[in-house]
């Protein structure tokens, strides 16, 4: 396995790799399709969308979606106590509480360049659809 997570990179460092790499591709290329191609060139497969065991309390989980971001395109991916939940964006799942409680935890600061004046937002906005009770 390769040391480069492309899952992780951006578009720039995506176009950056595959040119170091040798990998030909035209400008227009899709950020997914970019990097579909740096995976099958150093053997990677494609990234699963897992679903981690059930740590629902009471059988109550919830029905959420994780906006869609203009920027990020890449799945969420949520641990809770070693177990992994990749999340797409823009596509109602049904997940336990804590890793409602995680995406509520996290949290990244936005500065404004004038005043350096921060805000806290959440690093991954979603909506509760709706409780799930098993």
């Amino acid at each position: 396995m390769s040391e480069l997570n492309v899952s992780q990179m951006s578009r720039d460092d995506l176009k950056e790799a595959a040119a170091d790499l040798g990998i030909e591709f035209h400008n227009a290329i899709s950020t997914e399709k970019l990097a579909e191609r740096i995976r099958a060139h150093l053997g990677e497969p494609a990234p699963e969308i897992t679903q981690g065991e059930d740590l629902s309390e009471a059988g109550v989980n919830y029905e959420i979606v994780i906006n869609t971001d203009s920027v990020d395109k890449q799945p969420v991916r949520v641990g809770v106590n070693g177990n992994m939940w990749t999340i797409l964006r823009g596509e109602k799942v049904t997940v336990p509480k804590a890793v409602v409680e995680n995406l509520s935890n996290a949290k990244q600061k936005i500065y404004d360049p004038r005043t350096m004046a921060h805000q806290e937002v959440l690093a991954y906005p979603f909506q509760i659809i709706r409780e799930v009770v098993a």
